[in-house]
């Protein structure tokens, strides 16, 4: 029980965290309540981020202190340009979400579409603070606790977990700064806890608002895609528990809040045709008024610079999620740029100033580490378009995919056809090429910025497919008949309503068991074919020695065995904190001697270099998450070294004894 108190105060914390400061910084420059929500999260990422890297050159270890301090630096200075005239424009979201009764319990419905993304993880978790077995998690798991350990989140920085000797790395560190500000919490708590906060309600509140800008005539629209991109099999949730790729994942579920403020602040600069009149197939009339406009260079100035605070923020939880997003705006900027080519020509130039950092990283060396990435799932273009056409995207495909893509596809249709959203259904086909190109590892290369990976543009795929379900809702609702004198379609029928809804709650329940099974993959103690880390004995063995163990001696393993994770579950050192080492010369040689792979060393030499290296203890295991024959060589040193701490069916730890070496 008290560690379900600690994962709720870690969700809690975290998401205070990034709505109190990101939603003041926008609000105290004019902007209006919905769009200082919507863009929130991506502000306080970028608000951490750089707190983050600015802390250790003014001597002050990362806290809420430095975070909330230049949080309230950034509120003056927002009020100082409000009154000099520079504030943001009136804008779309202004008002409400939806107006009062559009749908009865609304609030209620969207919480258990969510509970029905999140109980089948929770039921395979079984407990608050298990690790998810995957490759990324440790490395996230060690970033947290070296954080706690050196007082340092910033970006150029938390990259030396991966080096024995400390070098300094750039990683994307925004979300560890945030999720490191939860103190005194067990790491894997503050972890999952983190993790879910992050990567749920951005998600849905983003999503909600981000239908709220495109289709701002359409009162339910908010709900229906807030319910969609709870459900929808490739959320953002759905690819932590795939894949953990966290900082990808969580900026991805904040992309759809930044969207809708960009995308509400673009139309306030420029606005388009204002719809006039009831426009849905399902509604009654229009659902808000329209919004102000503006004009002079202030409030473009204001627009650009929140819009830039969330750029940074986006690139700060990881740099392509940045990249998709100017990809989109300029999308959607081209939109109206072509619209208004008679009156505003030099308004091109916002869609390509938009796309020039992205072909400067896709196409220069500025990108090259990720862009030589090689690996991913490769499958035939038949299967990868089938992919695409059905729903079925790589992360989690289920038969619910194929029901939302009946909802989707009319829509997507629509939108290409006419109307003002034609952006989205180009957005789309945009993100489905490079879908596409990831999925049969084209020699384009066309996603090289997403490491090649279809798992990381599922997701804002399934963000635009969500959207779409809005005018295919409208499409479908066109069979209830034509307009009466009143403009309106008939309602249906009492029967008929209740059909739908068990249809829907049917259509929901059947994901149950294939999300279970997905969940287990990862998450069970055990599941056939699926590597682990961490094995139930082991994790016994461990919590039994940990008391007599001497902390600040490292333990020397397999970064594959469950030894690894012990610098996050209970502070032990250890030499290999992470999967993807840096390994240095002398680290071979460590391991070379321990083994005796190039002739036997006396143990005497040996024990120096141990002793050297900072390592107490020397794990050996035979079951790992996947066999490396550069650290398997740590199996082979000799149990003679030292005397047996503990022992399991498969594995030994050896406490170093040098004591009478020769």
């Amino acid at each position: 029980m008290t560690d379900v108190l600690l994962l709720l105060l870690s969700v809690l914390l975290v998401l205070a965290a990034t709505y109190l400061p990101g939603y003041a910084v926008p609000r105290a420059l004019g902007g209006s309540r919905l769009l200082s929500l919507a863009i929130a999260p991506a502000v306080a990422a970028g608000i951490a981020g750089t707190a983050a890297l600015i802390a250790p050159f003014v001597g002050v270890g990362w806290s809420l202190l430095p975070h909330l301090g230049l949080a309230l630096v950034l509120v003056g200075l927002a009020v100082l340009l409000r009154r000099w005239g520079v504030r943001l424009p009136g804008a779309a979201l202004e008002g409400r979400l939806m107006p009062p009764r559009t749908v009865l319990l609304a609030p209620v419905w969207v919480t258990l579409a969510a509970a029905l993304a999140v109980v089948p993880i929770a039921v395979r978790a079984r407990t608050p603070g298990v690790v998810l077995e995957r490759w990324d998690t440790l490395y996230h798991l060690s970033a947290l606790q070296r954080i706690r350990e050196t007082g340092t989140a910033s970006s150029l920085d938390v990259g030396s977990v991966s080096s024995t000797v400390g070098e300094a790395t750039a990683y994307p560190a925004a979300f560890h700064a945030l999720a490191s500000l939860v103190p005194g919490v067990p790491v894997p708590i503050v972890l999952n806890g983190a993790v879910l906060a992050l990567a749920l309600v951005p998600w849905l509140l983003g999503s909600a608002l981000l239908a709220r800008a495109v289709f701002p005539e359409v009162a339910w629209a908010p709900f229906a895609v807030a319910i969609g991109a709870a459900i929808v099999p490739a959320a953002p949730l759905d690819e932590w528990i795939h894949l953990s790729a966290i900082p990808n994942l969580v900026g991805f579920a904040a992309l759809p809040g930044a969207l809708a403020a960009v995308l509400a602040l673009w139309q306030a600069l420029f606005p388009g045709p204002t719809p006039t009149g009831p426009t849905s197939a399902l509604q009654e009339g229009p659902a808000v008024d329209a919004a102000p406009t503006a004009s002079g260079w202030r409030p473009a100035l204001a627009a650009l610079a929140i819009a830039g605070l969330a750029a940074l923020g986006l690139g700060l939880l990881h740099p392509n999620v940045a990249v998709m997003a100017l990809l989109l705006t300029t999308v959607l900027t081209a939109a109206t740029a072509l619209r208004e080519r008679r009156r505003r020509r030099l308004l091109w130039l916002v869609p390509v100033l938009c796309v020039i950092p992205v072909l400067l990283l896709a196409l220069t060396p500025l990108a090259a580490a990720v862009t030589g990435f090689q690996g991913g799932l490769q499958v035939p273009w038949w299967s990868a378009l089938g992919e695409i056409l059905l729903g079925l995207l790589t992360v989690w495909p289920m038969a619910l995919g194929i029901i939302l893509a009946a909802l989707w596809w009319p829509g997507l249709v629509r939108t290409l056809w006419r109307g003002p959203a034609r952006w989205v259904g180009v957005a789309w086909i945009v993100v489905a090429v490079l879908y596409l190109d990831s999925a049969v590892d084209s020699p384009l290369g066309l996603s090289t910025l997403w490491y090649r990976g279809q798992d990381r543009l599922s997701m804002p795929l399934a963000m635009l497919s969500v959207l779409l379900i809005v005018p295919g809702l409208q499409v479908w609702g066109r069979l209830r008949g034509p307009l009466d004198a009143d403009g309106r379609r008939p309602r249906p029928s009492r029967p008929v309503i209740a059909l739908l809804v068990v249809l829907a709650l049917a259509a929901g329940a059947s994901s149950i068991p294939t999300r279970l099974d997905n969940a287990a993959k990862n998450l069970s103690a055990e599941y056939s074919g699926r590597g682990r880390f961490l094995q139930q004995d082991e994790l016994e063995a461990w919590a039994a020695a940990d008391p007599t163990m001497d902390h600040s001696l490292k333990v020397l393993a397999s970064p594959f065995s469950g030894a690894s994770h012990m610098y996050a579950i209970h502070g032990q050192q250890v030499y290999f904190p992470v999967a993807g080492m840096a390994l240095e010369n002398q680290d071979r040689a460590l391991l070379y001697a321990l083994s005796g792979s190039n002739g036997e060393v006396p143990a005497a030499q040996v024990c120096d270099l141990l002793h050297e290296a900072g390592v107490g203890y020397v794990y050996q295991e035979q079951i790992t998450y996947q066999w490396s024959s550069t650290f398997d060589l740590v199996n082979r040193a000799d149990p003679a070294i030292g005397t047996v701490v503990f022992e399991t069916d498969q594995s030994r730890l050896i406490a170093v004894d040098c004591e009478g070496t020769t």
